[in-house]
Parts: C-alpha cells; sequence; structure tokens
C-alpha cells in the first residue's frame, strides 16, 4: 500500500470543491471549503475523509442474507 492520495481543488464562486482518490482502491471523496480555507488545511480534511471512507468501507458488517438486498426472504 503506497498510501498516495490524489488531490483535485477547483475553485467555485466563494468555495473550493476538492476531490481526494485513494491511489491504490480509487476510492473517491468529494466535499466542499470556503475559497479563503489554506491549502494545509484542506489537504489534511482531505486525508482525514478519506482515510474514514476507507476504514468504514473494510468494518462493514455483512448481513446474513447476502441475496440481492433487496430485503430478507421469509
Amino acid at each position: 500500500m503506497s498510501g498516495e492520495i490524489y488531490i483535485e481543488i477547483i475553485g467555485i464562486g466563494n468555495a473550493l470543491r476538492v476531490a481526494a482518490i485513494d491511489a491504490d482502491t480509487a476510492e473517491e471523496v468529494v466535499f466542499q471549503v470556503p475559497k479563503n480555507t489554506p491549502r494545509a488545511e484542506v489537504e489534511y480534511l482531505a486525508k482525514a475523509k478519506l482515510n474514514w471512507k476507507l476504514n468504514r468501507n473494510t468494518d462493514k458488517k455483512k448481513r446474513p442474507d447476502t441475496g440481492s438486498g433487496r430485503g430478507i426472504t421469509v
């Protein structure tokens, strides 16, 4: 695992649209911050949100019925 993250920052009006992508898993998070947010804080938030998403995906527990996901067969 390289731990490399790609960060894209685009200015939209008074906000910045931030997209962060994990190089290993291709998981992506997208969020907005005020335009005057320092670059270091944007990068910190991007890494924190991406780490949260990656940990959330690995901690998911499967339901006993791993069928189509359209409810429980009775």
